[in-house]
């Protein structure tokens, strides 16, 4: 039988969940509502659990009228379940495991997915602004093919250098660059007649490197070989360096459980940690990669969390 209620917040205090080895802290209550839809529930059973693993312990029960609930956490306990109680002690279904820890938070922001920011153009050259506020050209491809634009058919020479070097004279040079840095390209063309236009100047950056994400947990965490343990009232900081074109964005992505990949969306420092580590109660990877303005991606950084699901 299928026992369906509403499930109303009102003021509701949270208690913190550990994701890596249990830290609890003190009992604390919680406040809702319950509104059945049916005139024959007259009662709701609670199951208070401290792990995700039904096979490792036996819950807390505790029963309540429907209308406005008080539901006293014990220390140490970390989800609980619902299941609506009809006339003659017919029982629905039991609801999904709740993490009390999610109670009391503000709801999080819809984070903003992110698609890929390779510079969709043609141009060899693209003007990006620094923190100055002025542009300055970077390279979207690996090379210059110097080509001159003729209005009649007729053979020409190119006499460039690059950097100050050397001057060199070819048919059609074309110039590679699979260094990062800055570029001076000077180039004249002259046609079979010897008549030479002026000459044309180039400064632009080679940028090639993605980004570089450092990972800084607030407060620092408890590490035991290779494993570190992280609870929800620990805080994952990014910082992300790119010396080239600059940062555009950091993203992230997520598997949860058995469940299929994410998409990536954008971090927010202020709630994407939380957000991730409210919406999984199953063992949780998580892949960041921060991009910068030319469209170069870092590798991802993978983090992985297993729920700890042993007794205390």
């Amino acid at each position: 039988m299928n026992l369906i209620f509403r499930f109303q917040f009102s003021f509701i205090f949270s208690f913190l969940v550990a994701t890596g080895t249990p830290i609890f802290s003190e009992s604390k209550t919680i406040r809702f509502t319950l509104e059945p839809d049916r005139e024959d529930i007259i009662q709701y059973e609670f199951e208070l659990w401290k792990q995700t693993s039904f096979d490792l312990e036996i819950p807390f029960r505790v029963l309540s009228n429907p209308g406005k609930i008080q539901l006293f956490i014990p220390n140490g306990y970390e989800y609980f379940r619902i299941r609506a109680v009809a006339k003659r002690q017919v029982r629905g279904f039991w609801t999904d495991l709740y993490a009390v820890g999610s109670f009391g938070q503000p709801k999080p922001k819809e984070p903003t997915k992110v698609v890929s920011r390779k510079p969709n153009t043609a141009d060899v050259l693209v003007p990006i602004s620094n923190a100055k506020g002025t542009n300055h050209f970077f390279l979207t491809e690996n090379k210059i093919q110097v080509k001159p634009i003729l209005i009649h058919p007729m053979k020409t020479s190119v006499r460039y250098r690059l950097n100050g070097g050397a001057w060199k004279v070819t048919k059609l040079p074309e110039l590679s660059f699979s260094k990062d840095g800055d570029y001076k390209l000077e180039y004249q063309v002259t046609n079979e007649l010897g008549v030479s236009d002026s000459m044309q100047v180039w400064e632009f950056s080679v940028d090639n490197t993605p980004p570089k994400t450092e990972f800084h947990w607030q407060p620092e965490t408890y590490k035991k070989s290779s494993i570190q343990y992280v609870s929800k009232n620990t805080n994952l900081q990014l910082n992300a360096i790119d010396e080239g074109s600059g940062l555009d964005t950091i993203r992230f992505r997520t598997i949860c459980g058995k469940n299929l990949q994410s998409e990536w969306f954008e971090w927010d420092p202020k709630n994407s940690w939380m957000g991730i580590l409210n919406s999984c109660t199953n063992d949780l990877e998580i892949e960041i990669s921060a991009i910068d303005r030319l469209g170069n991606e870092e590798i991802p950084n993978k983090i992985y969390l297993k729920q700890n699901n042993q007794g205390n």
